[in-house]
């Protein structure tokens, strides 16, 4: 989840706005394809309430009302955080049918309102991990909530203007992203709910064992969403969340809303925010982050495994996922790690490597897309150990997420069969292997459900109805029950059913009671909190019973057993896992020992010692209204009671003391109930395509200056308009831009209408006339796109016109190129974080028909084809990786010279030491607007031309990972961090019109920074050797962004 500050083109946007010097109204999909195609199919409707504007789907108008119940207290209390009580607009909030398994908002910029997309629930058990179920969707929105309530804190100039012109943007969105993500995170489970990463023992012990791993020596560039030593969850969001904290404890919370005030109400928002800081803390962000980091040193606990505990696998990747055999002791781990791409690797029980597998498919038809650890819930061996389960979420046509089951043999690590369609996260085999127990989720519910391997037939196993999140099940050796965590009011709790389809609870103290495994019929081995540590635990069934299995320095994940007297575990050893195991035999014998009273975790109160114990009468008790917590004492026996009866007293078994209801293992398995009040529901309509369609929400005019090419100190001006709208989903768009330039004495005019009621399909067309430099130009495009899987598609009609003035020198010029376009790009592959993509093919083909092009009677084609291949670099660096390409280009009935080969720089040149040249100018006829050039590395400084051209360039990098930052640059810029030094060297080749060879080799090395959190930036130095006559070596030193 994240505060999304828009697309790619957003810090281009922002620059145009804050320097007014062109107007920027643009047509673009307002959602991503998976949530516009999803508006676009659902029967859309409209509510609105005292605090939000809500579009949702028809069906899941139950589901929208409980998380609006749920976000509407969570905005109110923030607004009272909130230092201005300004009156603010109404939360803008879509609920989509769509699995993307994401929530964001985007912050009000140019040509869009600021908004919040959620998802109608989650379906990878990361979230659960993170300590929001699959379907707490409310939680999800009051997470969302504060981002969007700390971007409507805009006050000042930047108030005035985007009332104004509808909105440039927001202030806030300059304070970075570890302030945004951490202030969010960190209200996450503080919002009326102990619920989130602030309660997750999983995010606790990975922040743990990063500070463990620095000695608590971290630097500010530990914030920063670029630090690998944080994934896979970022620095933004780890790091700022602890921060965040850190500063609420010292400071107060009342703090970070005043900075926040004082950020929106700024004049220069990108500049001397940490200046901001030292006026609301006495302090910049670099001092307090060192201030941090002393806390953090001064309060390390360094914990070391226990001499029980022992390490079978050294280096199991940063996020892993671990099953075991346990008849024949064997483990199945699925990893990635900084320096690994993902694997699939089975070992026997000493370690042994069986098989290890890469997951992800590179050839076109590829029966699955994705594959991550951070995808995989229910990994399972069947009993005879044949075959691994495991369900891996994958994309689908549109983009959104779709589950399959796997089938893989665990002696070769073939998947020799997948189950599609499995809207949730996986389970356990049957006992026969006849069937598969997943958890499906459908709208704000999860249950259990039975999938029969064979005929496919599903059947419901529970009926929850709403508000209802469960864990991956696991099912028993003798097949008739199964055990599954479920979400309560108190954290993730153990749930038993039983073979007749009742339920009741194993534990109910939110202990983070996760990850069941049976060890035999009675017996489970699972996950539990103890001191704040994730451990594994072991629990007799029959009598609720648990007894801790291991003491883990930091973190246990996925706990399972193997054979009958031990268990293999994922263990957090700093910034990565290994796998270690561990005896049950202790905690077996701690469980067969004598039986004492239950313990609390289980919510029982003690029994009452005698029967002939007095009690007062219930209506009398001093304690009559309150419930008791789990372990509260009785009433000493020498309180004072009524004076003794004459009659003899009856011996009568006394009522059991109160029991907390939240904690009672006794009662009924229901879902908890929604935290939140009753919604005031103002409207509730359907949803009109054309709503807000007519009225701009972007309206800005502009100037700026134009050289006068006679007299420099007497510019002209130009000026205009832009305007801009679209209806609320986004249907419907449109841009105009009005121009007159007082050089030209010309009026300008473009205009672009979007279009996605086809969606998945965009449609797109524009217009526009343009006057300047003694030429006007006329265009028109209308073009249609989407993505299949992740595969981008386009087609549509170009059309040029451009008319050059007549000079004394030669007659007026007209130049047209007018027809079809089509463009496809498939990529496959996987990299890691320190040596970019290590396995990738990618293949795409262009093309375009143009008759009578450039005023002519000829037809000019234009194809375009391309192979690009990865593979890893040499052995056991990890940093490295080679590229090789291929492509061609052919220009049929083009006249000569019209392709252009060279020429052009990768960015920003400082320094060049020789002169650009090119093999001929280019005539006036053959320039429509459109250029038709290719890059060839090595001859940034010279173009070739010719009709046809076939390249081949072969690139290998290796990179010295830096990931150092500091807090602000220069003390008033923004934050500064340094990624990486990549040391290039590479070779190119172009055989131009099938008769020349022009040929480079060379070596560049780039420094990789960003600025701000946002926006990447590279320097650069490359030498190129150049072996055509005449051409000496080339030096270039230059910049990217």
């Amino acid at each position: 989840m994240s505060a999304s500050r828009g697309p790619a083109r957003q810090p281009a946007i922002l620059a145009c706005l804050l320097l007014l010097t062109s107007g920027c109204a643009f047509v673009a999909p307002r959602f991503p394809q998976n949530v516009q195609a999803s508006f676009a199919r659902d029967d859309m409707h409209k509510l609105t309430t005292r605090s939000m504007e809500l579009y949702y789907p028809a069906h899941l108008r139950a589901t929208a009302l409980r998380m609006a119940a749920r976000m509407e207290g969570c905005v109110e209390q923030l607004r009272g955080d909130a230092w201005s009580k300004v009156e603010r607009k109404r939360v803008l909030v879509y609920l989509t049918s769509a699995d993307f398994n994401n929530a964001y908002v985007q912050s009000e910029f140019a040509s869009t309102p600021q908004q919040m997309v959620l998802p109608q629930h989650m379906t990878l058990e990361q979230f659960n991990l993170l300590g929001l179920g699959e379907t707490d969707i409310g939680d999800v929105a009051c997470h969302e909530s504060v981002h969007y309530v700390q971007m409507q804190q805009v006050g000042g100039l930047w108030n005035v203007l985007n009332k104004v012109t509808g909105g440039l943007f927001q202030p806030n969105i300059f304070t970075e992203s570890w302030f945004l993500e951490g202030l969010a995170t960190y209200y996450e489970g503080r919002l009326g709910k102990d619920t989130g990463r602030p309660y997750s023992p999983v995010w606790r012990g990975w922040w743990e064992g990063a500070v463990v791993a620095k000695k608590g020596e971290l630097n500010a560039g530990y914030l920063s969403p670029e630090n690998r030593a944080l994934d896979p969850f970022g620095g933004n969001y780890l790091s700022g969340m602890n921060f965040v904290e850190y500063l609420a404890k010292t400071y107060g919370e009342k703090r970070l809303w005043k900075l926040v005030e004082e950020q929106g109400n700024s004049l220069f928002p990108p500049i001397a925010v940490t200046l901001r800081f030292k006026r609301v803390y006495g302090k910049d962000i670099g001092s307090l982050f060192s201030e941090f980091e002393q806390s953090l040193q001064k309060n390390l606990q360094v914990r070391e495994r226990p001499a029980t505990q022992q390490v079978l696998v050294r280096e199991a990747g940063y996020f892993s996922r671990l099953v075991a055999n346990p008849a024949d002791g064997s483990t199945a781990l699925v990893s990635v790690g900084r320096e690994a791409i993902t694997h699939l690797t089975v070992r026997e029980r000493d370690g042994r490597e069986r098989f290890s597998r890469a997951l992800v498919q590179l050839l076109p038809g590829r029966r699955w897309v994705v594959a991550s650890p951070s995808l995989v819930s229910g990994m399972t061996f069947s009993r005879d150990g044949q075959w691994l389960y495991l369900v891996s979420a994958d994309i689908d046509a549109v983009g959104s997420y779709t589950g399959k089951l796997w089938r893989v043999d665990a002696r070769t690590g073939d998947v020799v069969r997948l189950w599609d369609d499995l809207v949730g996260m996986g389970g356990d085999v049957t006992a026969d292997g006849r069937s598969y127990v997943f958890v499906e989720v459908n709208g704000d519910a999860a249950n259990l459900v039975r999938l029969d391997l064979e005929s496919g037939q599903r059947e419901r196993l529970t009926d929850f109805k709403a508000h209802t999140a469960l864990g991956t099940p696991v099912t028993s050796p003798g097949g008739g029950r199964y055990v599954f965590p479920m979400n309560g009011a108190e954290g993730w709790d153990l749930v038993l059913r039983e073979p007749d389809g009742s339920l009741r609870w194993l534990t109910r103290d939110g202990l983070f009671n996760y990850s069941p495994r049976w060890l035999d019929d009675d017996h489970l081995v699972f996950l539990r909190e103890h001191e704040g540590r994730l451990q594994a635990h072991v629990m007799t069934v029959s009598t609720r019973r648990i007894a801790r299995v291991t003491d883990a320095p930091v973190l246990v994940m996925d706990a399972a057993p193997v054979g009958g007297d031990a268990v293999a575990f994922l263990n957090r050893d700093g910034i990565n896992f290994t796998v270690d195991r561990a005896p049950l035999t202790e905690a077996l014998a701690e469980l067969r020992a004598t039986p004492e009273p239950p313990s609390t975790s289980v919510a029982t109160a003690p029994a009452p010692e005698t029967a002939t114990t007095h009690t007062e009468p219930r209506g009398t008790d001093a304690q009559d209204g309150f419930v008791a917590f789990p372990g509260q004492p009785a009433p000493p026996t020498d309180a004072p009671t009524q004076a003794a009866s004459d009659v003899p007293a009856t011996a009568v078994a006394p009522p059991p003391l109160p029991v907390d209801p939240a904690h009672d293992v006794d009662a009924p398995v229901t879902p908890p109930a929604v935290v939140g009040h009753a919604v005031d529901v103002l409207t509730d309509e359907p949803y009109s395509p054309l709503e807000g369609f007519f009225i701009p929400n972007y309206r800005v005019p502009y100037f700026y200056t134009v050289p006068n090419d006679v007299d420099g100190n007497d510019p002209y001006f130009a000026g205009g308009i832009s305007i801009a709208g679209q209806d609320r989903l986004g249907f419907n768009a449109y841009a105009l831009t009005l121009t007159y330039d007082m050089k030209e004495k010309q009026p300008g005019v473009s205009f672009a209408y979007g279009n996605a009621l086809l969606s998945p399909f965009y449609i797109q067309v524009s217009a526009s006339r343009l006057r300047e430099n003694e030429r006007t130009d006329l265009q028109a495009t209308a073009f249609a796109s989407r993505t299949f899987w992740t595969t981008p598609v386009s087609f549509g009609v170009l059309a040029l016109d451009r008319r050059f003035d007549a000079t004394d020198r030669r007659p007026a010029i007209t130049t047209r190129l007018i027809g079809p376009e089509v463009a496809a790009s498939y990529f496959a592959g996987e990299g890691t974080s320190y040596g970019g993509t290590q396995r990738g093919l990618g293949l795409s083909v262009s093309g375009g028909v143009f008759p009578k092009a450039f005023a002519r009677e000829s037809t000019v084609g234009d194809l375009r084809l391309g192979v690009d291949g990865y593979l890893g670099g040499l052995p056991f660096t990890g940093k490295d990786n080679l590229q090789l390409s291929v492509a061609g280009r052919f220009l049929p009935g083009a006249p000569d010279g019209l392709l252009e080969v060279g020429g052009i720089l990768p960015g920003q040149a400082f320094f060049i030491n020789r002169d650009s040249t090119t093999d001929g100018g280019l005539p006036l006829q053959l320039q429509p607007g459109l250029a038709f050039s290719e890059y060839l590395r090595g001859y940034e400084d010279h173009t070739f031309r010719a009709r046809n051209v076939l390249l081949a360039n072969a690139r290998y990098r290796y990179r010295f990972i830096i990931d150092y930052g500091w807090a602000s640059t220069l003390w008033v810029l923004p934050s500064l961090f340094i990624s990486q030094v990549e040391l290039d060297a590479f070779g190119s080749l172009a055989r131009t019109d099938n008769r020349a060879n022009h040929a480079a080799v060379g070596g560049s090395a780039t420094l990789r920074l960003s600025v701000g959190q946002a926006y990447a930036l590279s320097f650069f130095y490359q030498y190129a050797h150049r072996f055509d006559d005449g051409f000496g070596d080339l030096h270039v030193i230059g910049m990217t962004f």
